[in-house]
């Protein structure tokens, strides 16, 4: 079962589905709380959910990285269409 979630969060945050992602999400760390509770999380499963929290980190800040880009040379193009009259492409 973890290694399912864990696959299904991956992939979701792989196509850019941050919004299945983060169902997945609260989904696995319900999980895991609940397993913490009962005193039956391993060291091991800790350490593979750890992994996941910085691979999903990283792809999400390369995400966000690439939106801020898009913004950026959008506003640049909007700013000078009104400049020069010109309607941007």
């Amino acid at each position: 079962m973890d290694n399912e979630i864990q696959a299904r969060i991956r992939s979701a945050v792989s196509a850019g589905d941050f919004g299945d992602a983060a169902a997945l999400w609260e989904t696995y760390s319900g999980q895991a709380a609940q397993e913490i509770r009962g005193g039956m999380f391993p060291q091991a499963r800790l350490a593979r959910m750890r992994e996941l929290i910085e691979w999903t980190r990283s792809v999400v800040a390369c995400a966000q990285a690439q939106a801020q880009v898009g913004i950026n040379t959008r506003r640049t193009q909007l700013h000078a269409a009104a400049i020069y009259g010109r309607p941007p492409r």
